[in-house]
């Protein structure tokens, strides 16, 4: 693996409780603020599941089973771990990330995965990456949400062979798969340059969304991820000749070491029938491109924030995103203990003892779910990256 300069991406979602509520659970016991891993395994707020990134690490054999196939079956256990202990099974998963370190073996993980499922697949989003903490070949996320689910197909659209669902509504709520630009009358990528596969993505978007009585207007998160970081600023171009309204959803634009098909991008968003609200702290900028801070209803989505070299170390630029987190938080009566799930994208493995050294810092209560992944750059000369949502306080 190549050295790459010492930076990184921080992707999170947060949820506050409302005031009238309890806090939010943590189904494993709340993690001691002195833990070796600032993370918690999971966290319940309402019906809802977060559950951290969970690798491959088997307690029984005190290892990585060999190969993706084992390695996909010992994650998946970890994660029926988490389910169980909040009293949740995999036929409430509504959301999953896959990260794996050898898209070559994307099959492979592909039908480990679908084995846990008996009828449901949740949505997925799938990245190859760079590497992954502790040595682990494969990494996954999930949420899981109590009460009725209607999995959503665009219009002619039947179910198809991959173990992921293009869409799941939960009351208000749209989960959407990570879409390619797959030409659906042939089943193949577009040929063309990076705007060309962003329009086809967008319109599988589209096609998903009006199938649940939604438009563009109703994301309020989206995740750009691009093959070539380079190539951000002509794929946001094209993004925003789809997104044309305001207010505009959150937005997190990542780089991948390779995404499925080896397609140039991939997006996966989610979506709100509920009334949406751009909000800016005072003294911070807003852009045209996409709101820094998003009312939903009773939750928050935050924009990513970065930092570049020019803010330091690892830990100065925790710091320099915290401070902006923090403010955004603090416009909506909220604090750091308020998040409960934390993406982190890292562009070299080695920073990651530094990383979770700082990273504890901002945190007073308990700490969030986690995910951590490594990948070979990211967007725009960036060394940090975070994005985030949340629940405000009623």
């Amino acid at each position: 693996m190549r050295r790459a300069e010492s930076f990184f991406l921080m992707s999170c979602l947060i949820v506050a409780v409302a005031a009238c509520s309890s806090e939010p659970g943590v189904s494993t016991g709340d993690a001691a603020m002195n833990s070796p891993i600032p993370l918690s395994p999971s966290i319940q707020v309402g019906d809802t599941l977060y559950i951290s990134g969970q690798g491959s690490w088997s307690e029984e054999i005190g290892g990585h089973p060999e190969g993706v196939g084992p390695a996909t079956r010992q994650v998946m256990l970890n994660l029926k771990k988490e389910l169980d202990a909040g009293g949740y099974t995999f036929a409430d998963v509504v959301a999953s990330h896959v990260w794996i370190t050898d898209l070559d073996k994307y099959t492979e993980m592909n039908s480990v995965y679908a084995s846990f499922f008996e009828s449901m697949y949740p949505t997925r989003t799938t990245v190859g990456v760079e590497a992954l903490p502790g040595g682990s070949q494969v990494e996954i996320s999930m949420i899981a949400v109590k009460g009725e689910k209607k999995v959503i197909y665009p219009a002619g659209a039947k179910p198809g062979r991959l173990p992921f669902s293009p869409g799941i509504l939960v009351g208000d709520t749209l989960y959407l798969s990570g879409q390619a630009g797959v030409d659906p009358a042939t089943g193949k990528l577009v040929i063309g340059d990076t705007p060309a596969h962003v329009a086809q993505t967008m319109k599988n978007i589209r096609a998903v969304l009006q199938a649940a009585d939604m438009d563009f207007s109703n994301i309020v998160s989206a995740y750009l991820l691009l093959s070539n970081p380079k190539e951000f600023g002509i794929a946001s171009k094209a993004y925003l000749k789809f997104i044309t309204e305001d207010p505009k959803p959150a937005r997190v634009p990542l780089g991948a070491a390779r995404l499925p098909l080896d397609s140039p991008v991939e997006i996966t968003a989610i979506a709100s029938r509920r009334p949406l609200e751009s909000f800016l702290p005072e003294g911070m900028g807003g852009s045209s491109s996409y709101s820094r801070g998003l009312k939903v209803g009773d939750e928050i989505y935050l924009a990513g924030v970065g930092a570049g070299a020019k803010q330091g170390s690892v830990a100065e630029q925790v710091d320099n995103c915290f401070e902006r987190i923090t403010a955004i938080l603090a416009a909506k009566n909220m604090t750091n203990d308020d998040i409960v799930e934390v993406r982190i994208y890292l562009a070299n493995i080695d920073d990651y003892e530094a990383m979770n050294a700082a990273y504890r810092k901002h945190f007073s209560k308990r700490f969030p779910t986690r995910s951590t992944v490594a990948v070979p750059e990211l967007v725009v000369g960036l060394n940090m990256f975070m994005g985030f949502a949340a629940r405000e306080p009623e």
